[in-house]
């Protein structure tokens, strides 16, 4: 359809046209999916090697401290990454918090929602009082999910990212631009142990839990959005997605342990 212009509609455009409110709403929708897709993808791919750097704890304090050196002096990239991943992380939360329900009414909605359906059955389940039918729906559970993990991702991780900034950019040492070396890395084994040990774990235990369900959904739901249709089946995703949060799952809790001192380095 094109522009018309007539004596009873004057300048008149067509309402899917290039200068209409509804092609400016999808357009700046577009932009803003792009933005966190983008964002949450490079999110994801710093969890995968972050959580497998970490883990370098369970083969003994001096396998961590060797990875925690190379991290921070022989490739000083530990500085630049937190810089970046702490940008990234707000600016996904931002992003992706457009999703998440405003108003109170509609999170109260939302969380009843959630919990139909986890009561729900295979087949339908009527409520004789509600003129409503609720089945168990993957990816309706899962994006209830996400908001949640999310919202303790955000409180949680905040606090990780605050107190790895301080250890950082607090110590006197500036070994990473050349003025001075230092044989032992900020972040090590001595340090990483104690605050596990005062009951910090439980903090990181929730945040590795939180972390790793998000992740695995959000790379789920970003394969299903732009994949699916083509050579990405969706099969293909949902077994993507239980790889993820299963390996991911298990190697972040045996790390918690070890990190807690459970045991003193399972492989040393």
């Amino acid at each position: 359809m094109t522009d018309i212009d007539t004596e009873l509609y004057p300048k008149a455009e067509s309402r899917h046209g290039m200068a209409s409110g509804a092609f400016k709403t999808a357009k700046r929708a577009l932009r803003d999916e792009r933005i966190s897709g983008l964002t949450g993808a490079l999110l994801a791919m710093f969890i995968w090697g972050h959580l497998l750097a970490e883990s370098s704890i369970i083969f003994g304090k001096d396998a961590y401290n060797y990875v925690a050196n190379f991290l921070e002096y022989t490739v000083p990239v530990a500085k630049p990454v937190l810089f970046v991943i702490t940008i990234l992380f707000f600016v996904h939360f931002v992003w992706a918090s457009r999703k998440i329900p405003g108003k109170l009414r509609e999170r109260k909605r939302m969380l009843e929602l959630g919990e139909s359906l986890q009561k729900s059955r295979k087949g339908w389940n009527q409520d004789p009082k509600s003129d409503i039918k609720l089945r168990k729906h993957f990816e309706t559970s899962l994006w209830i999910t996400q908001v949640r993990t999310g919202m303790i991702v955000l409180v949680t991780g905040g606090f990780h990212l605050i107190l790895i900034t301080w250890n950082l950019f607090s110590d006197m040492g500036f070994g990473f631009l050349g003025f001075d070396y230092h044989p032992h890395p900020i972040l090590n084994y001595d340090l990483t142990s104690a605050r596990m040990t005062s009951g910090l774990w439980i903090l990181y235990a929730v945040l590795m839990l939180s972390v790793v369900a998000h992740m695995a959904i959000g790379v789920y739901r970003l394969l299903v959005k732009w994949f699916a249709d083509t050579w990405f089946v969706r099969n293909y995703a949902k077994a993507f997605f239980y790889l993820l949060f299963s390996f991911y799952t298990v190697w972040g809790t045996i790390t918690i342990i070890a990190a807690s001192g459970a045991w003193k380095g399972v492989l040393s």
